[in-house]
């Protein structure tokens, strides 16, 4: 009775291409999956700091969130926020006035316009993009 040889060369060679071919149609998947990850965690934080500025304003004073066209952070309630992998395609500045956290109108205008819109676009795939929107004056947040 012979004993166990292992596995032939040509055994292991398709096995070796087998893994190529799924590591080729793997790999492009993936990278895609972890860009549009990515772009969804920028997308809530954007959204988040939106409704934190809105609901600080309520609680008594003025609340101002800025976003710069191009830009990889944008600044919310004084403070800097650094975007994971996107950055900011349209400018923005909202002013949140207390009691009620409404929109403050803009100099020169006699009623602030809704919905007012931030793109946010993947730095890794630039075809991906998602648009966070402030949809009524009392600061209610959608995205797209």
């Amino acid at each position: 009775m012979r004993g166990a040889q292992g596995f032939s060369l040509f055994e292991l060679l398709v096995v070796l291409a087998v893994l190529g071919i799924l590591l080729a149609v793997g790999i492009p998947a993936y990278q895609g999956w972890i860009a549009r990850t990515e772009l969804d965690r920028a997308v809530s934080l954007v959204t988040t700091e939106l409704q934190t500025t809105r609901s600080a304003a309520r609680k008594g004073s003025v609340q101002t969130f800025a976003a710069t066209a191009g830009d990889t952070r944008f600044v919310s309630r004084g403070r800097t926020v650094e975007l994971p992998s996107a950055r900011i395609e349209s400018d923005l500045t909202l002013t949140f006035q207390p009691p009620f956290g409404t929109i403050q109108t803009p100099v020169g205008a006699t009623a602030p316009t809704t919905p007012l819109s931030v793109v946010v676009r993947s730095t890794r795939k630039s075809s991906l993009l998602r648009t966070v929107s402030v949809v009524s004056l009392m600061g209610k947040v959608i995205v797209k």
